[in-house]
Formats: structure tokens, sequence, C-alpha cells
């Protein structure tokens, strides 16, 4: 069924059977890091790992102690892990490894390191490589709002577009639907709950019909969270050849900061519905996103087929303070990466002046993930580490943290 090679990489990277108090899975980018270890090494392959002790992971990768730990704990799982891939199975439910040729290339191209070394999905991968746009707004929506979407995927599904949606309510919901109706076909990008989702009768029939695709880099059974939300948004991104906004709010949201983001890497054209009725949709126009009135005289093909690039396309410095983070945080740690791979300490150093200034007003361990593209595992120990300072305060219910401005003066 799998490759070694893939076997590995499942063991190592999915939460499939993985307990409580085990080691936790690798990151996209921590597998990213760890592969290059691997292929430059003497074992040349991650199957090579199943035949490995702690020493020789240790003398073989060159990888601490701990680390070491965490790749033969997570390998121990092979019987347990049998079981949750057959449980799968009989949902309809297939996984695939960064490694296999039927991956979506446009995620790896694009997203690079930062592609989702898993994808769970269900119905035909083959849409996920086809040519698409991305719809994207706010759950609550207004009637004009609707028609725009209701427009935009009809449109879509006339020129034998894709739909690429993130399968919440409002925007999302309304442009799947009118896809549907019309003949068309849609990918659907999950941040949680894809076993849920297959349940339901009619979205079923249309995966088996190979009208529709489900695909989530998230453990099937997985509760929603910020972080998965914001990755997922990305992945809408880098998937579609072009994706159009209808409904944002102004500096908040998965849909502002999934927008923001592209804009800033300029993955694909970010097309934004010229409405004043959103306040967010105004503000992205400004930073870069090409207005949009109708589509209904315009060809959608041949929109996306323009690489839209602005002569006063906005720099970081045009950016508000939250969306230049991501920016600041990503070069910081670059910078630094041979500090970084050895020792949090370093970097630590480097970053908590950044830190300091996001924790100006109160945030939570999630939104300082998302917003540092760091795990929660490194987010928590510089929290910490901020905290034992005094430079931080905690506040609970709920738990945030906040600059110590007593402790600053």
């Amino acid at each position: 069924m799998f490759t070694d090679n893939a076997y590995v990489t499942i063991l190592l990277c999915s939460y499939l059977g993985v307990k409580d108090g085990n080691y936790k899975p690798y990151t996209a980018l921590q597998w990213s890091e760890l592969g290059y270890k691997i292929i430059n090494s003497n074992i040349e392959e991650p199957a090579n790992l199943l035949n490995m002790n702690r020493e020789d992971i240790i003398n073989s990768i060159k990888v601490c102690g701990e680390e070491a730990d965490r790749i033969v704990n997570l390998l121990s799982r092979g019987a347990n892990l049998a079981f949750m891939l057959e449980e799968m199975n009989r949902k309809g439910i297939s996984i695939i490894t960064r490694s296999d040729k039927k991956y979506p290339q446009k995620l790896k191209s694009i997203l690079k390191k930062y592609s989702p070394p898993i994808l769970y999905y269900c119905g035909d991968l083959s849409l996920a490589n086809k040519t698409g746009i991305g719809i994207v707004g706010s759950r609550n929506i207004d009637d004009d709002g609707t028609n725009f979407s209701e427009q935009l995927a009809r449109k879509a599904a006339e020129e034998g577009l894709i739909v690429f949606s993130r399968g919440a309510k409002g925007v999302d919901t309304i442009s799947e639907k009118t896809a549907l109706n019309n003949e068309g076909y849609v990918v659907s990008i999950l941040a949680d709950s894809l076993s849920r989702k297959i349940k339901n009768k009619e979205i079923r029939d249309y995966v088996l019909s190979g009208k529709h695709l489900l695909i989530s880099a998230n453990n099937p059974d997985a509760p929603f969270s910020a972080a998965s939300a914001m990755n997922r948004n990305k992945y809408i991104y880098a998937l579609s050849n072009g994706t159009f906004v209808v409904a944002s709010d102004y500096n908040k949201g998965g849909t502002w900061a999934g927008a923001i983001e592209n804009i800033k890497n300029q993955w694909v054209n970010t097309f934004v519905w010229n409405s004043n009725k959103y306040n967010g949709n105004l503000e992205l126009i400004k930073k870069g996103g090409t207005p949009i009135d109708s589509v209904e005289d315009k060809s959608i093909k041949d929109l996306i087929s323009k690489r839209i690039k602005k002569e006063n396309q906005l720099n970081i410095f045009d950016f508000d303070k939250n969306e230049r983070i991501m920016v600041e945080s990503e070069n910081i740690i670059n910078e630094n990466k041979a500090e970084y791979n050895k020792a949090d300490y370093d970097v630590y150093n480097k970053i908590i002046d950044l830190l300091l200034n996001i924790l100006s007003e109160p945030k939570t361990i999630d939104e300082l993930m998302v917003l540092l593209n760091i795990t929660k595992s490194q987010a928590t120990a510089w929290i910490n580490r901020a905290l034992n300072e005094g430079k931080i305060n905690k506040i609970n219910r709920p738990v945030r943290y906040v600059v110590n401005k007593l402790k600053l003066k």
C-alpha cells in the first residue's frame, strides 16, 4: 500500500495513533529539516530509519539524544498505525505523502519546505492539480455578497475551472454548492473534521461521482484550531491559479490573514470584490489586491492567466505592525539558522524585542504561532522564558500574554 519511505513519513509526521505523553510528530518545516539531514547522511533515505536503534540514529544523521528518542518513539507505533489506517480506509479516507508523484505539485512548488508532509483526502486527488480559482470570504455576508459568490462559482463551472474552497459556512459553502449545481468541480481544503464531513450524504455522493475532493493536512478526527485554519488558508492560494476575496473584515480573521500573506508573497493574483460594504476589501485593494466588480462579462481564465504585478506593490513597511511580524520573524530566524538549529537561546535573544512588540496587546499562544510562523513548543518555550525574566505577564480567562510595562520602565 505504501512505500517504506512513505510509511516512515506517516509514522513521523501524522498524529494517527499518537497517545498523550508521546513525542509530537514533525511539522512540515521540521520534517523538511530532518529530511535534509537524512539525504545528506550515509543512510540516504527515511526508510532506513526503520532498522536503526537510538545510537545508530545519533551517529548517522547527527541529531541529539532527545531528537533520536523522538524518532524511535514515533516509529515504534507501527501496529497502532496499521489499525488506524484500516479504519480510515473503511471511511473512504486516503493518505498521501509529499514524496508521492500524485501529491499536488502546486503545493510543493509554491510552499516548498512548508508544504504539508502528509495529506488526507476523499475523492479524486487529480482535481487538486487542475486549473481553478479560490473563492474565500466571511461567514456572514449579505444578499449582494451571496450573489457575487454565486456569480463567481457559476462562471468558474461554465469555464471548466475548479473551485477551491475552505469548506466553511458563508462564502465557502455558497460557492461550493453553486459550482456543483452547475456541473462544476470543487476542492475543499479543510482545517479539521474530515471524518465528520465525509459522513454527509450529499457531500459523499458528490465525492463518489468524482465532482468533489476533500483534502486536509490534519488528522481526520482533529478538532478546529486557529493554527490549522491559518495554514489551510495558505493552501487555498497555493493550489489555486488566482483567488477571489468576496468579503473580509479589516485586520482580523482568516480571510484577511490569508489574503495579506498572498499579497506579500505574490504566489498568485489576489482579486478583491470592489465593495464598500466590507471594510477589509477596500484595505486589501490598497495593499495590492486587484479590484473586481463583476465577472459576468469577463473570462476568468483570462484574468488568472495574466500575472499581475503592480508597479506600486507595497513593501513590508507599508503593512500594519501585525502584518509585518510574519515577515520580520521569518527573516530573523532565517538569518540566524545556524544558531536556531543549535540552541533556542541565541534566537530568543535576537527575537525578544519583536516578541515584546507583538505582546504590546494581549495574545494567545495560537496567535503567536501564526504571527511568528513557529511551532507551539517553540512559542511556549519563548513565552516561558520571557515570563521567568519578568518581561511579560500572564492573563487568565482566556489565557493570554502581554508585555510587563513596569519591567520595561
